[in-house]
């Protein structure tokens, strides 16, 4: 019987003492302003936080609790934990030359003001209404989730974030050669911000909600693909893939800016740059310009607007049922396809070729489109309506159909410019050419 109890209480004794080995410990920073993560008289219990010893531990640091504006933790090492969550005002810095890592095995969740320069293995969640900075050219060892109402603000550094996904569906600012993303599907729902920052994903995807302005790099290793809203602003915008571009959104130069899609730069070969496929909408405003450095076909329901900026590209496919419309100018060869048309309603340039088949249509209206390259137009129509047509590169007329009447605004026989068409503008006429032609004597 006493062997028995003797065994029952060493029993007892070894579970009390793995209880004791892996107990759960909630911690919390009680270290005021500044002080080391790896002095136990900053936390409550006054335990070091981490996994290491056999305990496990949740962490949180919160400026309010501690009574004060903010808190700074220093780390002069590694260190592990569960979870991790920070209140108030907080700023996780290394302490040391290099990036020390807090891996987080649940996840780091910020629910106030973070600035962040330590690598972080582990899920990181910007939760709403929290604000979070990233530095010091840290990792991101799990995926990175910017809730709605969140921000996330990066100043020069690069964040690599090693995990499966960048998910945003509140607001990133990237700034000054800053840059965040890695080899992940990078999925946008929310805003993106750029003033000379990048985004980078293997997938890059602007959700049909998401918006991204300003100026910098949007790139991909195999696919990016607007859905939404892309705004170049403030200086030039690169939309980069390795892989393929797709648009079904909208894509815009705002005026001034410039928008460069950039297709397998690195390609020896022209040949192995496939097409842009344009399925939405794409606008140049004044003095913009949208730059293709591959061919760009305009696909049945898909709208070009261009409002007096650039739109270049090697050669341009317009295909029957798309809208491509405005003034302004156009740098590559144009293939106007059967039972296709495009519209110029306002003075225009045309550096390059124009090919107008049958039952395709070059509609010019209210102002002159100069063609610098070759016309060819074979039993298409180049239709005028108070415009002119100048095949300043010659034109090769097979069956052409060519028609000109007056438009609402302009009447190119309005050789006075009074608004009205009468004898007064052929008296105009003939002083100014026919009575002056060489061939002509009084």
């Amino acid at each position: 019987m006493f062997r028995k109890a003797l065994t029952l209480t060493a029993i007892v004794l070894v579970f009390g003492a793995c209880e004791l080995q892996a107990a759960v410990i909630d911690s919390n920073w009680v270290g005021g302003e500044s002080g080391e993560w790896g002095n136990a008289s900053n936390w409550s219990p006054a335990i070091v936080p981490d996994n290491g010893g056999g305990n496990t531990f949740f962490v949180t640091i919160n400026s309010n609790y501690a009574g004060v504006d903010e808190v700074e933790v220093g780390l002069r090492q590694s260190w592990d934990v569960n979870t991790l969550d920070c209140y108030g005002v907080v700023r996780l810095e290394s302490w040391r030359w290099y990036l020390p890592d807090v891996t987080v095995e649940n996840g780091l969740t910020n629910h106030g003001s973070l600035a962040l320069e330590v690598n972080i293995r582990g899920n990181v969640t910007n939760t709403a209404g929290a604000e979070l900075e990233m530095g010091e050219h840290l990792n991101i060892y799990g995926n990175l989730y910017n809730n709605l109402g969140a921000i996330i603000s990066i100043w020069r550094d690069d964040i690599d974030i090693e995990g499966d996904m960048v998910q945003n569906a509140g607001l990133i600012f990237v700034s000054e050669g800053g840059n965040i993303g890695e080899e992940l599907q990078f999925n946008n729902t929310g805003e993106i911000r750029l003033f000379r920052g990048g985004c980078h994903g293997v997938i890059f995807d602007n959700n049909s909600v998401g918006i991204i302005e300003g100026s910098g790099r949007i790139s991909s290793n195999q696919l990016t693909r607007n859905k939404g809203a892309i705004y170049a602003s403030g200086g030039p915008l690169m939309l980069y893939s390795d892989g393929s571009i797709i648009n079904t959104g909208t894509l815009v130069s705002r005026a001034g800016a410039s928008l460069n899609v950039v297709l397998n730069w690195m390609s020896p070969i022209e040949a192995n740059i496939p097409d842009v496929n344009n399925q939405g909408t794409i606008e140049i405003n004044s003095s913009g310009v949208v730059t293709f450095n591959s061919d760009l076909r305009n696909e049945p329901n898909a709208v070009i607007n261009l409002r007096g900026g650039t739109l270049e590209a090697p050669t341009i496919t317009q295909s029957a049922d798309a809208n491509f419309a405005g003034f302004g100018s156009i740098t590559g060869d144009i293939l106007i396809e059967s039972s296709a048309k495009i519209e110029l309603t306002g003075p225009t340039n045309i550096v390059g070729d124009v090919n107008i088949p049958a039952n395709a249509t070059l509609e010019v209206s209210d102002g002159t489109t100069l063609i610098t390259g070759q016309t060819t137009c074979n039993n298409g129509t180049i239709h005028m309506i108070g415009g002119r047509v100048i095949c300043q590169g010659g034109l090769t007329n097979n069956n052409c159909h060519i028609i000109w009447e007056p438009g609402i605004y302009t009447n190119v026989a309005d050789f006075n410019l009074d608004g009205t068409v009468n004898f007064k503008d052929f008296a105009d006429f003939a002083n100014t050419w026919l009575w002056q032609a060489d061939w002509y004597t009084p």
